[in-house]
């Protein structure tokens, strides 16, 4: 076997803790190396557990400097992900970002600029592009038994974040999260959307509010009217306060019918057709591991970085989902529609 991609986690929170580090722990061509976060005892926490002997930092700066680092996750509060990102590239390592990649338009275009001077891979973690649902409705829409779509309905939706990270206080507050439900779970749908159909969003008319949460400083529900490029059009919605029920679903109405994606959780993908008037229940492909999500996040970056796939979410479609969501804030903060520039 060749040499081991040897990777470091930045940021020792649930994310990292459920997917990223098992991930990489589970592929051949990776070597956890090197473990950081502000509170030490995390990043202690899962060296102990899966990579015994890594070293382990508070200071990513000092970490990026002793060397030895090949590739990094960046699994830190948002406001992070670009600083970091800069750091890593300085020091000549490929970067698997959280989502969303960055908090503004320039922060991503110097993140993809400096990882192309550099030679070094960009790849932002859009995972929903990797589950099994996402990738069959992907292969149904793209046989061509619906025809063309006509309107695009996509909403994400649970009871908070503190729900499975209990400790992540900073998604609540805007000076280190930057965004509330739109960005974090939001930007899913709205990478999801494109990657599914193709389609470019032109303009968005969006609201944002804050109704729950006590204490928090971002929105909590979300919603978006859009119109595409070809004029057709749909919804993106996003919340923190979604109870009793699975919120995590596009639907596609269609020429010939329409297709629902995670609607059912008994039926993931169900087209129900006109001609011939009929309902079809499609079967999921495997998961792509045995290992946590099944999405094996950690593995699609280092193969990507190895040459052996290609990267499933590069940085210039990160940065695509991200300037939807900015479009959607600057709507909701001044009551008008926003046009996307698509430069």
């Amino acid at each position: 076997m060749e040499k081991k991609v040897r990777v470091a986690i930045v940021g020792c929170g649930a994310i990292a803790e459920r997917v990223h580090v098992p991930d990489y722990h589970a592929c051949p061509y990776a070597e956890l190396v090197a473990f950081c976060d502000v509170d030490e005892s995390k990043a202690v926490s899962l060296a102990e557990q899966f990579a015994p002997g890594a070293r382990v930092y508070k200071d990513y700066k000092k970490m990026f400097k002793d060397g030895g680092i090949d590739a990094v996750s960046v699994c830190t509060p948002n406001i992070y992900h670009g600083p970091v990102t800069f750091e890593a590239i300085k020091a000549g390592c490929h970067v698997l970002v959280e989502k969303p990649m960055a908090t503004s338009l320039e922060e991503a275009k110097k993140m993809i600029d400096m990882a192309k001077k550099a030679g070094v891979l960009l790849m932002v973690n859009q995972s929903q592009r990797r589950f099994p649902a996402h990738r069959k409705a992907k292969e149904v829409i793209e046989s061509g038994i619906l025809g063309k779509i006509l309107h695009v309905t996509a909403m994400f939706g649970h009871a908070g974040p503190e729900e499975w990270s209990p400790s992540g206080k900073w998604f609540f507050d805007k000076k280190e999260a930057r965004f509330g439900a739109m960005a974090d779970l939001g930007v899913h749908k709205a990478d999801l959307i494109r990657y599914l159909t193709g389609k470019e969003v032109a303009e968005v008319c969006a609201f944002m509010a804050r109704l729950e949460k006590p204490g928090a400083t971002v929105e909590d529900n979300f919603v978006s009217a859009l119109k595409f490029t070809d004029g057709t059009v749909g919804t993106l919605s996003a919340s923190w306060t979604v109870k009793g029920m699975d919120a995590d679903y596009i639907i596609l109405h269609c020429e010939n019918g329409s297709l629902q994606v995670g609607l059912n959780p008994e039926k993931p993908v169900v087209a129900n057709l006109v001609k011939p008037k009929c309902d079809i229940v499609f079967p999921l492909p495997e998961p792509y591991s045995n290992v946590s999500w099944g999405i094996d996040i950690g593995g699609a970056f280092v193969r990507a970085i190895l040459g052996f796939e290609k990267p499933y979410c590069t940085g210039e479609e990160g940065m695509k989902a991200l300037e939807i969501v900015l479009a959607c804030e600057k709507s909701a903060l001044t009551g008008k529609v926003v046009k996307l520039s698509h430069k």
